[in-house]
């Protein structure tokens, strides 16, 4: 935990001092007293020049409960609100897929949900389905989806090569085309928040630097509250961070309970892991859900067991069909895949809600 002592004393202080500001009534007065122990607090450092943590701390705390007061420097949520040109990129990719020979109507109303965020064609029994299944978070775009579309992107730039000219260019495309997906998609808090762990990692990757999954999710969440204070108040920007702190600090130790038996393939030991990144993900969730919705799905484990691999193979090929789809050509298999995984998916969430 060495690596992570650093982000860990400036993060967490930032994050409390957010929490704390969006409790108070914010104003004028409120921002000057922020404000001047900043002022404080830098002209500390310039005559002293502390090297303690807790120095460090006392400073980012003063900088979120300012951030906080003042309604930080921008409004992400208001600066991510559908502009005309996103509503007409949006409007168009809708009628492509629509237009696409899908075996049956709800296939295209999931690809539409999970490429596009688009839920309005769900029909009222599958979404039920997947309410009552403890699988709603498939349908909100998250980390999960910008990291399929992540995934696919170095799959396909993987041939062009890894020098040192190639790899800075494919981080540089690979960061522009996420982030375009994310505003086209709607920016929310958890999508926001993959997008800054693509950054960051990619921006490590082209300083030839390692970076830990936690020392990510701490510059990430920082960053995001000086961009958005209030967003620690929403359940999306909760649920997804804590869902990362989930698999940041517990996954590691449950993975380990089944090693590795030399790289061969082992379907039980695959299993294991898919269960072990669910219960790491619900065990700092689930508080959050019940006291905000009253809510814990019973057969979670098994949701994710049984519908994790139809969702992530529905959501490659929902990405593929909704870029393929507006040029005109758009394979016949990618749509025979969808239709498949789109039925299979639908069917084990139902029987799972009926349980």
């Amino acid at each position: 935990m060495k690596e992570e002592v650093d982000i860990v004393y400036l993060s967490l202080p930032f994050t409390a001092a957010v929490a704390v500001g969006t409790m108070l009534s914010p104003s004028y007065g409120a921002a000057l007293v922020a404000g001047t122990a900043i002022f404080l607090a830098l002209a500390y450092f310039v005559v002293r020049k502390p090297r303690s943590a807790a120095a460090y701390a006392l400073l980012m705390f003063a900088c979120g409960l300012f951030c906080s007061l003042t309604g930080g420097l921008s409004a992400l949520s208001d600066a991510a609100s559908a502009s005309d040109w996103q509503v007409a990129v949006r409007a168009r990719l809708t009628a492509a897929v629509e237009a696409l020979p899908f075996s049956s109507d709800g296939t295209a109303a999931l690809v539409k949900a999970l490429a596009l965020g688009d839920r309005s064609s769900l029909s009222p029994e599958v979404s039920a389905a997947f309410r009552a299944s403890g699988a709603s978070h498939i349908l909100a775009l998250s980390g999960l989806h910008l990291g399929i579309f992540y995934m696919l992107l170095s799959y396909i730039m993987a041939p062009l090569g890894r020098s040192p000219v190639v790899r800075r260019a494919k981080s540089l495309t690979i960061i522009l085309l996420s982030a375009g997906y994310v505003v086209i998609a709607g920016a929310s808090a958890s999508l926001v928040r993959a997008l800054l762990f693509i950054i960051l990692r990619e921006g490590a990757s082209m300083m030839y630097r390692k970076i830990s999954l936690l020392r990510i999710l701490l510059c990430a969440m920082m960053i995001q509250l000086m961009l958005s204070p209030g967003e620690i108040a929403s359940a999306s920007f909760q649920l997804s961070y804590l869902a990362v702190f989930g698999i940041a600090l517990v996954y590691p130790w449950l993975s380990a309970l089944y090693p590795d038996d030399g790289g061969r393939f082992n379907p039980v030991r695959k299993v294991w892991l898919l269960a072990s990144l669910s219960i790491s993900c619900q065990l700092f969730t689930a508080p959050v859900a019940w006291l905000r919705f009253r809510s814990f799905p019973k057969y979670f484990l098994l949701a994710n067991l049984l519908a994790i691999p139809p969702a992530t193979i529905l959501t490659a090929s929902a990405i593929g069909i909704v870029v393929l789809a507006p040029t005109g050509w758009c394979p016949g298999s990618l749509i025979t895949i969808a239709d498949f995984s789109a039925s299979l998916l639908t069917s084990v969430l139902q029987v799972i809600s009926g349980m």
